[in-house]
């Protein structure tokens, strides 16, 4: 048994050091943003959440919808470089036979951005907002440890007089053949675009379609495992990965390297009855300054 453990920590190691070496571009796209959020315990697992259970991981792998045991409340703040920030809103439940469902709301916005004449003078004071909307919806599929869901998902965006809109839809699965380990995949925002109203650059945007493929380990109870790798139409490939060490039953320390860069979070769970409320914190470095990201994520289930 011990063997078994070591090949599979071995394993892990190798293939999130293989992230250090790989290179990646996640902008220049509509929808781009959604890229950037997240809750607090998938970004410090290095944004390996395909795998994961819970409403949070919902935004990967709506298949996660079946894991949900009671009502559950998340938000989520993101602070990030050049005054830019994310919310997130999310609410699942479970329904009968297994099925659960679920819907969140995330924002990215930046406030007084300043615009400029072809002089380079300034203009007006510009804001920018972006909103996605995501309603899903996940059950077992002819065994309890096999599990499917289906999200559709909203686009709207802001920015000066342009207004742009979207649709699209996710898939995804969740394999966990034993209680020790979860394969996982889902694909994200298929025959997606943005139609922009009242610009001068052209009427639609693309939102190009994205694989995730991951799976997570459990050699014991306090210790997790996650790898996941991503694929889009234009973006390079992206490898990310994390540990998960549960101190006790309440505190929780965890590390990871999204694409080489490396994150680090803590969570705290404090049950009072028959709910428990939930902190979760993560540190991520930006790709393209040297500042980092901040993100704080508050739970509640009952």
């Amino acid at each position: 048994m011990k063997s078994r453990y070591t090949v599979l920590i071995i394993a892990f190691a190798a293939a999130a050091s293989a992230a250090a070496a790989r290179e990646h571009d996640d902008g220049g796209f509509g929808g781009a943003f959604a890229l950037m959020a997240g809750d607090g315990r998938s970004l410090a697992l290095g944004g390996a959440g395909v795998a994961l259970e819970r409403l949070p991981a919902m935004y990967y792998n709506a298949a996660a919808l079946a894991t949900v045991e009671g009502n559950e409340f998340t938000s989520t703040y993101r602070a990030l470089s050049f005054d830019r920030r994310i919310i997130e809103l999310g609410y699942g439940r479970p329904l009968i036979a297994g099925a659960g469902v679920g819907v969140s709301w995330t924002n990215a916005s930046v406030d007084d951005l300043v615009g400029r004449n072809y002089a380079g003078n300034p203009t007006e004071k510009i804001n920018n907002s972006q909103n996605m909307f995501v309603f899903g919806f996940g059950r077992p599929v002819v065994v309890d440890w096999v599990q499917a869901g289906v999200t559709g998902r909203f686009y709207y965006s802001e920015i000066a007089e342009g207004r742009a809109s979207g649709y699209g839809l996710d898939a995804g699965v969740r394999v966990t053949p034993w209680e020790w380990v979860t394969a996982a995949a889902a694909v994200r925002d298929v025959a997606t675009g943005l139609r922009w109203e009242k610009t001068e650059t052209g009427p639609e945007e693309d939102v190009p379609t994205r694989a995730l493929l991951g799976f997570g380990v459990r050699p014991w109870q306090k210790l997790l495992l996650v790898f996941q790798a991503d694929a889009g139409q234009e973006e390079c490939r992206r490898y990310r990965g994390g540990v998960e060490y549960w101190l006790d039953e309440r505190i929780a320390l965890r590390v990871g390297l999204d694409d080489g860069a490396p994150t680090l979070g803590a969570a705290v769970v404090l049950p009072r009855g028959g709910y428990a409320v939930g902190f979760d914190y993560a540190y991520v470095e930006e790709d393209f300054t040297a500042e980092a990201a901040h993100t704080m994520s508050l739970g509640l289930s009952f």
